[in-house]
C-alpha cells in the first residue's frame, strides 16, 4: 500500500476544498462520505456586484451541479459527488479536455446494466441521452413532432424541445 501520492479526503478535506473552490461552507449535515446535498449547492448564489473570482466560484458550482445532477445523476436524485468538485479544481478551461461524452455514455451503461439485476428497484445515469436515444430508434415509444424545427447547428437532442403528440404512444406500461 503506498505511502506517497494524492491523499484521501475525509469530510473535513470536502468542506474545505468546497470554501476554496466554490466559495461557499456546505453545512456538515448536507455532507456525507462521499457526496453533497442538491441543495447545498443550489443555497449558494450568486450576486449582481460579485467579483470575477466570485463568478467562476458560483460558474465552478454550476458545472457541478451540472455534472452530479444531470449527466452523473445517481439514484437518489438528491446528492452529488464530491469527486467532480476535484475534476474542476484550477483553470476551468481544462475541465473541457477530458472525455466527458464518453464518461457519460459508460456512466449510462454501467448503470443500465446494474439495472438489469431483479433485485434493482431504481436506475442511475443519463436518462435524457437514454430517453433521446430511444425517441430516435425505437419507433413504437416515439411521439410525434407537431412542428419539426430543422438546424443544422443545434445539438441533437434539441429535435425533442417541440410540440408533440403522444397519442398512439404507449406511456407507463409495457405491452
Amino acid at each position: 500500500m503506498p505511502l506517497s501520492g494524492p491523499t484521501v479526503k475525509g469530510k473535513a478535506q470536502w468542506i474545505d476544498l468546497c470554501t476554496q473552490s466554490c466559495g461557499f461552507t456546505p453545512l456538515e449535515t448536507d455532507m456525507r462520505t462521499s457526496d453533497i446535498t442538491m441543495s447545498a449547492l443550489t443555497r449558494h448564489q450568486i450576486l449582481p456586484d460579485s467579483t470575477d473570482e466570485e463568478v467562476t466560484e458560483h460558474t465552478r458550482t454550476l458545472i457541478w451541479q451540472l455534472l452530479g445532477g444531470l449527466l452523473f445523476p445517481d439514484t437518489s436524485g438528491t446528492r452529488i459527488r464530491l469527486y467532480f468538485l476535484e475534476v474542476l479544481q484550477g483553470d476551468l478551461a481544462l475541465a473541457r479536455r477530458w472525455s466527458w461524452g464518453s464518461a457519460v455514455l459508460g456512466y449510462l451503461y454501467h448503470n443500465l446494466c446494474n439495472g438489469a439485476k431483479w433485485e434493482t428497484k431504481q436506475v442511475g445515469g443519463c436518462m435524457h441521452l437514454l430517453q433521446i436515444w430511444a425517441w430516435s430508434r425505437i419507433s413504437m415509444v416515439r411521439p410525434s413532432v407537431v412542428q419539426v424545427i430543422q438546424h443544422d447547428h443545434l445539438p441533437y437532442g434539441c429535435r425533442w424541445i417541440v410540440p408533440k403528440s403522444y397519442k398512439g404512444s404507449p406511456r407507463h406500461c409495457i405491452r
